[in-house]
């Protein structure tokens, strides 16, 4: 039975560690921030944009212009299109579809000069004198002599070199689309090596793709997770066995610490169909939290003997756990899968230490380290500190919304795509995403927003929807053409063109087309990016930043912009962040009152002290919602303290050595995030440290009450 009992923990494991490499595949983890934040209509933009070509175009520029740079680029494009898994979208060969339709409809295409005075013979003579005078070619449009239709403007200027796109003054420029319309980071990932392994070895080339952004990221977000993870791991391990000094019950803590993170993994990835790879990290640091309830059972001698139920560790766990569980109602994906992971990964760690330990039985070692060291402090006047410098910051506080500022900042990927943004005249410009119920009222809402925006670039502006054809076949009738044809003629001939020059001049078939219904495959074959989804036809369009407040006026146009998207989750969760931290903090001070009534102000300071301290420094700036997310947290761990120090028999029990040791352990599983290089755990650690900082003062003050 004893037997039994000593190896019921360690069974425990086995099973949930089959029941993991059974089902881990089953579990997909994933490193984009985006996927996790609440459903919305910017989120939805953001995925639909996902689908363009122009959201995943591949940019190689060769530099120079010489013999070398032109050869240098075509045989890139021809090994990269070789793989079938690219499609060139630089080539300078005209659309067949595209020239027939602005043939067709050349006069509709154009700008409308509505000026009806024009002088027929004045005209003319001006066309002739140029034909005539300059000594090269001059083209005359003989269909348009009098000059009543003009083309658009061109808002992103082509320049072709030699025969071949080229980039401003750099050198030439590839274009190339992803064929793969799945968007996964497995597509992605074959792409990013297809095109780094051709370029291997090249010199003076340059390239940029988006989709580089989540090739890169996504493994560099693993490699400083899986970093931080062996970190703390080993610096846990090391703690542990310098502090437990005893094999048994370190192989069993171990195995119980596993035991909780794996479940707990197994679990969310049953609730979610992605799990952030932040969880990891976050999860195996919440382990840290989870052994305090170990070191206060070991240290009080709950595994030697029978003791009476421990309540100050009862009610640190319930505190913490009903924190995470307020929380966990938030309609933020992100904060909802940590705060479950925390909320099982901490009841199957307190059951394990608090029931099953004692059961299975660990002999303290003899002698352990105490924590004697003691100064005298102030308390009531930290705490009236405290909350003045709380209530004065709280005011002042700006919210970082910048969703790239939690993501890993990729420097070199930033550099190349500043450098081609500048090239192509898009530095500056952000994408809309333009929504219609058919293709003609897409084509209708985006000729609005070319209109409605100076500098927009609205592609499929291009073309005119049965409304405008309408529109302009009545000011074509207006200008009376047809009774001019006859004089044009005339006037033409006495001037000295060749007789019959302009016989087709204004002729029926350009001044009153059948009008063209474009169909999605249509625009598709012509070059032109829309999606279809859900009924509902999507195209995009580029406005300058500066534009970005008048995007609202426009029911139809979405910006695609990740701060923007960030802010808009925020904000449709602000008020339940509001009453989630309410809440929090009104339980928070339910349980100091209720157990600590006796030592409030002592164990107040566990709390005031780190969340005063955290707030100064968010003063400083750059204050994110992960800032805000681990302050509450660490003011959970900092209510465990205050409540554990509250007992009278402190100094006499391993309260206070159990409260070292545990917050040593919370720099071994928290604070080591504040070596990486991702913004969100970057932030989780800087206020891990300040926290556990605070509190390590605190307990070197504490003197008898």
């Amino acid at each position: 039975m004893k037997l039994g009992t000593k190896s019921l923990n360690i069974l425990l494991f086995a099973i949930v560690g089959t029941l993991f490499f059974v089902y881990q595949n089953s579990v997909h983890v994933s490193t984009n921030l985006l996927s996790f934040l609440p459903e919305g209509k910017s989120k939805e933009a953001f995925e639909i944009y996902s689908h363009f070509k122009n959201s995943k175009e591949v940019l190689i520029a060769t530099e120079g212009f010489d013999k070398e740079s032109l050869a240098k680029i075509k045989i890139l494009e021809e090994k990269l299109l070789a793989s079938e898994l690219l499609k060139l979208e630089s080539s300078i060969t005209p659309n067949a579809k595209l020239i027939e339709y602005t043939k067709n409809n050349a006069f509709y295409l154009k700008n409308l000069n509505k000026d009806d005075s024009i002088s027929i013979h004045e005209t003319l003579k001006s066309l002739y004198e140029k034909m005539t005078n300059n000594p090269y070619y001059t083209a005359i449009d003989a269909s348009d002599p009098l000059g009543y239709f003009s083309p658009k403007e061109q808002k992103i200027p082509i320049n072709i070199r030699d025969g071949h796109l080229a980039l401003g003054d750099f050198g030439y420029l590839c274009v190339l689309s992803i064929k793969d319309t799945s968007n996964t980071i497995e597509s992605y990932e074959t792409i990013y090596n297809l095109v780094h392994q051709t370029l291997n070895g090249v010199q003076n080339v340059r390239v940029f793709s988006p989709t580089f952004y989540f090739v890169e990221n996504a493994q560099k977000i693993q490699d400083d997770v899986t970093f931080l993870i062996v970190l703390s791991t080993i610096l846990l391990l090391v703690l542990y066995i310098f502090i437990i000094k005893n094999l048994y019950l370190l192989i069993n803590t171990i195995a119980t610490l596993a035991t909780s993170a794996l479940l707990s993994f197994l679990l969310i990835g049953m609730m979610w169909s992605e799990v952030s790879v932040f969880v990891l990290a976050f999860g195996n640091a919440i382990g840290t939290l989870a052994i305090d309830y170990m070191f206060h059972y070991y240290f009080y001698g709950h595994y030697e003997s029978k003791k009476k139920f421990n309540t100050s560790v009862f009610y640190g766990f319930l505190t913490t756990f009903g924190g995470f569980l307020i929380f966990a109602w938030v309609d933020f994906p992100l904060i909802q899968q940590v705060c479950v992971f925390a909320m099982i990964s901490l009841m199957l760690s307190y059951l394990q230490f608090v029931f099953l330990f004692p059961l299975i039985g660990f002999k303290k070692a003899q002698p352990y380290t105490k924590f004697h060291f003691s100064i005298p402090l102030p308390y009531r006047a930290i705490a009236l500190l405290s909350l003045l410098a709380i209530v004065l910051s709280v005011p002042f506080l700006q919210l970082d919304t910048n969703i790239k500022n939690l993501d890993y900042q990729n420097v070199s990927l930033q550099k190349e795509e500043k450098f081609f943004k500048n090239a192509i005249k898009k530095e500056g410009f952000m994408p809309l995403l333009i929504e219609a119920n058919s293709i003609d009222e897409l084509i209708a809402h985006s000729n609005v927003i070319q209109k409605s925006f100076k500098n927009a670039t609205a592609p499929l502006s291009y073309f005119f929807d049965k409304a405008f054809y309408e529109q302009r076949k009545q000011e074509i009738e207006s200008l009376h053409v047809n009774e001019k044809k006859a004089q044009i003629e005339d006037e033409a001939t006495k001037l000295g063109f060749r007789e019959g020059f302009f016989n087709n001049a204004y002729n029926e078939a350009l001044l009153h087309p059948s009008y063209q219904e474009l169909s999605l495959d249509t625009l598709r074959e012509m070059g032109f990016d829309v999606v279809l989804r859900e009924g509902k036809y999507y195209t995009y369009a580029l406005v300058k930043n500066s534009d970005r407040n008048l995007v609202s006026n426009f029911t139809f146009a979405s910006s695609i912009d990740a701060k923007e998207m960030f802010f808009n989750a925020l904000e449709k969760i602000a008020h339940q962040l509001l009453l989630g931290g309410v809440l929090a903090i009104a339980f928070i001070f339910f349980m100091l009152w209720m157990v600590c009534r006796k030592t409030l102000t002592l164990s107040a300071n566990y709390v005031l002290l780190p969340t005063a301290l955290i707030l100064l420094l968010a003063l400083t700036g750059g204050f994110t919602i992960a800032h805000i997310f681990m302050l509450f947290i660490m003011m959970l761990f900092g209510i465990d303290y205050g409540i554990y120090m509250s007992s009278e028999d402190s100094f006499k029990d391993g309260t206070r050595s159990a409260i070292f040791f545990s917050i040593i352990d919370t720099f071994a599983g928290f604070g080591v995030l504040i070596f990486s290089d991702i913004g969100a755990l970057h932030a989780m650690g800087l206020v891990s440290c300040i926290a556990t900082g605070a509190i390590l003062v605190l307990l070197m003050g504490r003197k008898p009450q």
